[in-house]
């Protein structure tokens, strides 16, 4: 059976006499589950030269590599004085100027050394000796991953990728402009898992008290974690209790806010927005209260990861998440709005079989 190999969209750099494949039965480069159990990369790198032209080397070696990546620009208008010599005078000259906030750091680089020649093996001092002629070479590797490696992750502003790459020292070939090295480079990407959390009960309650009866509205609000992923999605328990019978509400709102802050060359960016919306509008209350003018309702919203960003607590990239409870009585309603938030965490949950 032919060994899966990745896509050649995922090469940063080619060859077409060196590429990778996977390890046989799998279509990716990382194995275990990162996160709960030690994780590793695993693969084939595979050689063929003509050989009539053999790859003169003297060692192959593979390693992982991780980047964690920040940029951003901005425009700033810009003045100065500009001294005209037809008037002899200056005059104030307007510009804008694009300012580029960069960062950019290894966090990861661990490197196995596949093969050697022999003579290099041997210690051989002479550089003529030091190379083997090669043609066909099929070579499995594999490398373990830090267990508190983060996730690859894009978010436009800023990124964490990781590569496998293959380095080959060969004898260079001035007439073929080949220097001393041939590369290649595949995008490797790395996913990182969490264990079903353990509950982490936690409520709003304003249901029977004077708060209640002034607004005329009392509400129990609770969730059973402070954890959520695709194993466990997030529910809003709610109940509303009517005390005024004329009290409008216009909707009920609950949604999952992402906040990005990103960080490079002193300077700060933030975004926010929702992953995930959900409501209920107000003119459905007054044919869904019970007898004792009562209304309950789960709110349910799944984890998706093409959908929403894990939660990432690292000083250039950071990305959190806010569960938000608004009960919105209107504009001309002339009660205060019900806002209620508590920060969550957003990972990888391994669903249960």
């Amino acid at each position: 059976m032919a060994l899966l190999q990745p896509p050649r969209s995922s090469y940063t750099k080619a060859s077409k006499k060196v590429w990778f494949s996977y390890v046989e039965g799998s279509n990716k480069f990382q194995h275990d589950l990162l996160g709960i159990t030690n994780s590793y990369i695993a693969g084939n790198l595979h050689l063929q030269f003509p050989e009539e032209e053999p790859l003169n080397a003297k060692q192959i070696e593979v390693s992982i590599t991780g980047t964690e990546y920040v940029h951003w620009t901005e425009q700033v208008i810009r003045t100065c004085q500009v001294y005209n010599a037809s008037t002899n005078s200056f005059y104030t000259h307007t510009y804008v100027e694009t300012i580029h906030y960069i960062h950019e750091k290894q966090i990861l680089n661990r490197s196995l050394i596949l093969w050697q020649s022999s003579n290099l093996k041997n210690n051989v001092r002479s550089k003529k000796e030091l190379y083997e002629k090669v043609t066909n070479m099929h070579i499995p590797f594999q490398i373990s991953l830090p267990n508190d490696l983060p996730p690859s992750m894009n978010l436009d502003t800023g990124n964490i990728y990781y590569n496998v790459n293959a380095k080959i020292k060969r004898k260079m070939n001035f007439w073929k402009c080949q220097g001393s090295k041939k590369k290649i480079k595949c995008i490797c990407n790395i996913t990182r898992y969490s264990p079903m959390p353990m509950t982490d009960p936690f409520r709003w309650v304003e249901w029977d008290d004077q708060k209640a009866w002034k607004r005329g509205l009392g509400y129990d609000v609770s969730m059973n974690y402070n954890t959520f992923g695709p194993g466990n999605p997030i529910i809003v328990k709610l109940a509303l209790k009517f005390f005024k019978y004329d009290l409008k509400i216009k909707e009920i709102f609950v949604g999952l806010k992402e906040y990005h802050i990103f960080r490079a060359s002193g300077n700060v960016k933030s975004i926010k927005k929702y992953a995930e919306e959900r409501s209920v509008s107000g003119d459905q209350f007054p044919n869904i209260l019970n007898t004792h003018n009562e209304w309950s309702h789960n709110f349910r919203i799944e984890v998706l990861n093409d959908k929403v960003n894990w939660t990432t607590d690292r000083y250039n990239i950071n990305v959190h998440h806010k569960i938000k409870i608004k009960i919105k009585f209107g504009f001309f309603s002339g009660k205060k709005n019900i806002n209620l938030e508590r920060m969550v965490n957003i990972e990888n949950i391994l669903e249960e079989p």
